[in-house]
């Protein structure tokens, strides 16, 4: 099912999405990085995702926790808006946001929002009691939004038999962790969190439009969404759109 956000998103236009990236309030100040020191988590890094509701506030919350715990900034910031939990894909390897098209749409390919990022796996502890922080016992807050695209789900290197796996029971608290077997439906109200092998399900990047973006109840403000001037386009049609 498409959220009264995809479906209004179906024809975004670049105008649009201009009034979308206001979000609501006054914008929250993006914190400063920290220093490396000999106590800066670092080490072998692990490709992971995390989806909890829709995926704007989710990277907000991965972001400043890039920056104030791996010291990271700039294009060394690695969160990304992503689409994941699907067993299909498009042309190409595609995968995209709602559109007109109807093109590699990721509701139809089965896949959820999600947020990719590469954390040293001695931080992996962290960025899990940051997820759990977010998305407390499973439940995401936007629960307006409802299908399959906004499942709660996590994507480990071999899933539900990583050795990462205890550190994300850890704050789990009433949530369950249940092996993910790809285009699930939504999860809302079963407690369930779908864990995901990446070799089997991995992340496909979003539209640069998507990145670093407000939520629609959060400001995040403007150096915060001057981040997305990092992103690299896709060629979905949301991104061939603001590029031409």
């Amino acid at each position: 099912m498409q959220s009264l956000r995809g479906l209004a998103a179906v024809s975004v236009t670049s105008s649009l999405l201009g009034i979308f990236l206001l979000g609501c309030g006054a914008a929250v100040a993006l914190p400063t990085a920290c220093t490396p020191s000999s106590a800066t988590p670092k080490g072998n890094e692990v490709n992971v995702y995390f989806g909890c509701g829709c995926f704007w506030h989710v990277q907000h919350a991965f972001v400043t926790s890039e920056m104030t715990g791996l010291c990271r900034e700039g294009d060394h910031i690695s969160a990304r808006t992503a689409y994941a939990g699907g067993k299909e894909t498009g042309p190409d390897g595609m995968v995209c946001y709602h559109n007109g098209m109807n093109k590699a749409d990721y509701g139809a390919l089965g896949h959820a929002e999600v947020v990719s990022l590469n954390v040293p796996e001695s931080a992996f502890g962290t960025f899990a009691a940051k997820f759990w922080d977010t998305c407390k016992g499973g439940v995401r807050r936007d629960t307006q939004d409802a299908g399959g695209e906004y499942r709660s789900v996590i994507g480990l290197p071999g899933g539900m038999s990583s050795p990462m796996l205890e550190q994300l029971r850890a704050g789990a608290g009433a949530a369950k962790l249940v092996a993910g077997e790809g285009n699930e439906d939504d999860t809302l109200g079963t407690g369930n969190v779908l864990v995901y092998d990446t070799a089997k399900f991995p992340a496909h990047t979003a539209e640069k439009f998507h990145q670093f973006h407000n939520d629609m109840m959060d400001n995040y403000g403007p150096a915060y969404n001057k981040l997305q001037e990092l992103a690299e386009a896709t060629s979905c049609p949301g991104d061939v759109v603001l590029i031409q």
